[in-house]
């Protein structure tokens, strides 16, 4: 006995001891990295001394005399508070994410490598001003002076490697990231060639969006005349998704003129939308050189200049376009050489590239093969389409300069200057909104858009040259408008332009919900202040749901068989004010019901392996069901198991009674008593996150509750395969006072910070939940007098 107890003591002490160890252990690696913002540095090729004041979020104030010393601090300090992110970033542009992930990423890195991001660079290396390239190498310089003095963060040594050294052209591949958006033609029209072979004509038809059903377009009054030219997917992007998220898939700005605005002066809001993660996509800083820069905004951890900010003159924000800059061709292949294509009535030789990809805990690389058209990259194989060969042209690959915008609008004091910047912002396509401190207002679209033959929703015969694109719009005649009448400007991703432009954009664009309601609140008064922009970006109203609860109740109501429960429901739903307060269940309830609607109106002429690829992509299933609801039917609601044929009122009366069982079996919860924010979360995660022993360890992810929805201003977005975790929103927002750019206002949904022991890691994110913003300042007094760290960067000798 005696023994025993003796035995156990040891093993308790062994235990004991064990867990100390591990905690010094976890803990000294959860600190690597930490940064100290006090702290002197020295840097070798400073020309002068540079300060950089932090406020209480961490955020810094770079202030220098000179460009060069700018740029260079710049890139140190992001190194300090996002290196791993940097690399991260530039890993997805040079598909080399299985050398840290392992072979779990392989078919991934092919499909990313198929999209030659650093090809593009190399064409806007030969075209950049001396004095660009002098601020891409001087930030490479500061990045790589912070990785030689190894203080790495703890994904580094979790992961076992460290970071190559930064380039120039590495900051450029960044425009292949942000033009990367996987979720208009890329994502869409594979689906739309799946379901053309699947359904009748007719019922095809339906599925694209009925434009004139669009009625609030971006660009209301642009009149521009112009002659029209004759001219493993899905799985592999959700693995890339996790690890950084698409930029500028959805957006909103407005601004509303000084004769519209409490202060006399135009006051311009911007939130741009894309997936939430941790660190966040943006961090924030502020850049001044006396006399020559004076800029704050956010940053693309990677490369130094602000993307969407303000500086002393102007203030800029942007919105996407959803152009549909991706076209597939459907390529007839020689029958003895499945590497020739034929194109005008001759055999074409495809470039075909063997790229050898290294695997994390591999010896040997893997090879891919990757075959290109001259149009772009064989994509097939990607989408699952088996029977087809299909190439892609993508405009990501097309000739644009976006560094020389960014660059440019950093510095543009008018609208003269700011569409000169705009001028070459092309694979990125944008509507950028514009105000200035002179009491001027605008809205420019920036985009390339192809001069093709036909829409661009179609796949294309790959044999002949007639689809090709022979060359875009022309900047002036793209849509803008500048001052206008009504005192406003505003573009949510909704239509660009009406019928009467004769250049194809797109069909894919958002339905105007949010559009509609900033237009409502946009008009709802004579003159807005900055707290009514603040309440306007956290708008939870839902247009969706003014358009489409009086049609279902009309059917519901007619029901003479509903149970207590179904009865609770209906009155849930009749009683609620259409806004998405996360304490509510009517918004669960109405969420609940549009999925259930959705899934009986289509999943029986898809079957259900169609469906689910079909629903991935949520635009479409929300243009069909708003094609439905406004056209009070379609002979897609005719169930094609029954004889009977079922109308739209067949449908929602089915799909109400199989509510609330349908939501048990799923969820184990009674829907009448369950409010909105116990399923609907935002879900932040850290790329290493999903290794729950490190979330534990690192507290890397976030898991809170929110309110709003997909189509609600204040957007909270899910996947519809996946309801109802939120992993896209606003990733930023920002409210300026052109009056007084001291009075400005900002939020991010993390922190400036990626390294989770730092207290900025995310230190904004109960105050972005809550709608709450800190200062924007730009005038040095007040950024002197709010600074709670300052660190001085002196010349290495």
């Amino acid at each position: 006995m005696k023994r025993g107890k003796k035995i156990l003591v040891i093993i308790l002490f062994v235990i004991f001891i064990l867990s100390i160890v591990g905690y010094i252990f976890v803990n000294n690696i959860k600190s690597s990295g930490l940064v100290d913002y006090n702290k002197e540095v020295k840097i070798k090729g400073l020309k002068d001394k540079v300060t950089v004041y932090r406020d209480a979020y961490g955020i810094p104030h770079i202030i220098a005399n000179n460009e060069d010393d700018l740029y260079k601090v710049t890139g140190y300090i992001q190194a300090q508070d996002r290196m791993w992110q940097m690399d991260l970033l530039r890993r997805v542009t040079q598909g080399r994410l299985s050398e840290i992930f392992g072979k779990d990423m392989i078919e991934s890195d092919v499909i990313l490598r198929s999209l030659r991001m650093p090809e593009k660079s190399d064409m806007v290396l030969k075209i950049i001003s001396p004095k660009m390239l002098k601020a891409l190498q001087a930030y490479a310089d500061g990045v790589n002076q912070y990785i030689e003095e190894d203080n790495l963060s703890f994904e580094f040594k979790v992961l076992g490697y460290k970071p190559e050294k930064w380039t120039p052209k590495e900051s450029i591949n960044l425009i292949g990231y942000m033009a990367w958006n996987l979720e208009m033609g890329w994502g869409t029209e594979s689906i739309m060639y799946k379901m053309r072979n699947a359904v009748s004509k007719s019922k095809f038809k339906e599925l694209l969006p009925e434009m004139d059903l669009q009625k609030t377009v971006v660009f209301p009054q642009f009149d521009k005349k112009a002659q029209l030219a004759d001219s493993a997917l899905i799985s592999g992007l959700k693995k890339i998704a996790t690890i950084a998220p698409p930029v500028f898939r959805a957006s909103n700005n407005w601004v509303a003129a000084g004769k519209k605005s409490t202060t006399g002066m135009p006051i311009f809001a911007n939130d741009m939308h894309l997936g939430l993660m941790i660190p966040g996509i943006w961090s924030q800083i502020h850049q001044y050189v006396d006399g020559k820069l004076n800029v704050t905004g956010v940053i693309l951890p990677g490369q130094p200049f602000v993307i969407a900010g303000h500086n002393a003159d102007i203030a800029w924000g942007m919105t996407n376009v959803m152009l549909d800059g991706a076209d597939f061709y459907i390529e007839t292949l020689n029958p003895e050489n499945k590497n020739q294509y034929k194109y005008n009535g001759k055999w074409r030789d495809m470039e075909v590239r063997k790229e050898k990809i290294k695997v994390s805990g591999e010896d040997t690389p893997v090879e891919r093969e990757i075959r290109f058209t001259h149009r772009g990259p064989v994509i097939s194989g990607f989408k699952n389409i088996k029977d087809k060969t299909v190439s892609m042209h993508w405009i990501g690959n097309d000739p644009s300069n976006e560094l020389r915008s960014i660059f440019l609008l950093n510095r543009a004091s008018d609208w003269k200057t700011f569409r000169d910047a705009c001028s070459s912002f092309k694979s990125v396509s944008q509507n950028i909104a514009y105000a200035d401190k002179k009491g001027n207002i605008g809205l420019q679209c920036c985009a390339g858009i192809p001069e093709r033959k036909a829409p661009g929703y179609l796949f294309f015969p790959g044999d002949t040259s007639a689809y090709d694109w022979n060359s875009f719009v022309p900047f002036d005649s793209l849509p803008y408008t500048y001052n206008p009448e009504c005192g406003y400007v505003f573009s949510a991703n909704n239509r660009t332009i009406g019928n009467n432009y004769p250049y194809y954009i797109s069909e894919w664009f958002d339905l105007p919900n949010r559009a509609n309601r900033i237009k409502q609140m946009l008009t709802a008064k004579d003159k807005l202040s900055i707290d009514d922009f603040k309440k306007m970006q956290n708008d939870k109203h839902s247009v969706l749901a003014d358009d489409m609860k009086p049609v279902i109740l009309k059917y519901i109501e007619e029901m003479t068989d509903l149970t207590p429960k179904e009865q609770k429901a209906l009155k849930l739903l009749k009683d609620w004010n259409n806004i998405y307060s996360k304490d509510k269940i009517a918004p669960l309830i109405f969420e609940e019901f549009y999925l259930v609607l959705a899934k009986n109106i289509i999943e029986d002429e898809t079957g259900d392996k169609l469906y689910a690829e079909f629903q991935k992509m949520d635009l479409l299933t929300n243009y069909l069901i708003d094609n439905i609801i406004k056209n009070n039917g379609s002979e897609w609601c005719d169930d094609v198991n029954t004889e009977k044929v079922e109308t739209l009122k067949d449908m929602v009366q089915k799909s109400f009674k199989e509510l609330i069982p349908e939501f048990k079996k799923r969820t184990g919860k009674d829907i009448t008593e369950t409010t909105w924010e116990t399923l609907h979360k935002l879900d932040l995660k850290h790329p290493l996150g999903k290794v729950k022993m490190l979330d534990i360890a690192f507290n890397l992810n976030r898991l809170i509750s929110v309110g709003g929805s997909y189509h609600t201003v204040s957007a909270y977005s899910y996947n519809f395969t996946d309801p109802y975790l939120v992993h896209h929103g606003a990733s930023e927002r920002h409210i300026y006072n052109t009056a007084d750019f001291d009075q400005s206002l900002s939020i991010i949904p993390t922190g400036v910070s990626g390294i989770p022991a730092s207290k900025h890691y995310c230190d904004q994110t109960n105050m972005y939940i809550k709608g709450e913003y800190h200062p924007d300042y730009i005038g040095l007094d007040k950024i002197k007098k709010n600074a709670v760290y300052t660190a001085v960067f002196l010349p290495s000798k």
